[in-house]
């Protein structure tokens, strides 16, 4: 499985990386891991936009829902 991988290189400020490492460190993954996760979300979120669709962030405790607008 090791072979699927690729080692790459990324530039990015010094805030970006402070929220990577705090994500990390928070939900106790890699910085790795959480750059899948936000590709992974990022594709859902891109393919949903892509289809017209809405993005909806509903409060669960309230039921107050924010459309969530992408500046593509």
């Amino acid at each position: 499985m090791a072979g699927d991988y690729q080692k790459i290189s990324v530039n990015m400020s010094r805030e970006v990386l402070d929220v990577l490492r705090e994500m990390a460190e928070r939900d106790n993954i890699t910085m790795t891991e959480v750059l899948r996760r936000a590709l992974s979300s990022w594709r859902v979120i891109d393919e949903a936009h892509r289809e017209g669709k809405v993005i909806l962030i509903r409060d669960p405790e309230t039921n107050e829902t924010e459309r969530i607008i992408f500046h593509f």
